[in-house]
């Protein structure tokens, strides 16, 4: 128990004016359900950003990690090998059938 006694901060005095309506002693239907249904909204909004950020990362992590091409290096550069080889002929072929269309038309 407190040694204090009774406290008289319910009292006020007449300088104090008119005293004051209670605070929030009607609750509006209406800004309940607002507040709930903007709360809701926002929760959804959050989810939302999130799964697309997550599904954003993970496709190009998934790419960066299984879809790569380090595997393949060694096959391109002996294909590149091959059509540097083959460039000079594919020329003269090229050349070839340029001046058989020409003398057609």
């Amino acid at each position: 128990m407190s040694a204090d006694g009774h406290d008289n901060w319910h009292q006020h005095s007449d300088a104090e004016g008119m005293p004051q309506e209670e605070h929030g002693a009607q609750a509006s239907a209406k800004a309940l359900g607002l507040t709930f249904i903007f709360m809701v909204l926002g929760v959804l909004f959050v989810i939302i950003v999130l799964k697309v950020y997550f599904d954003s990362y993970m496709s190009s992590y998934k790419a960066k990690i299984e879809e790569n091409t380090s595997a393949a290096a060694e096959t391109w550069q002996l294909k590149q090998d091959k059509l540097n080889d083959m460039a000079p002929v594919v020329a003269i072929a090229t050349e070839q059938v340029i001046a058989e269309y020409a003398q057609q038309n």
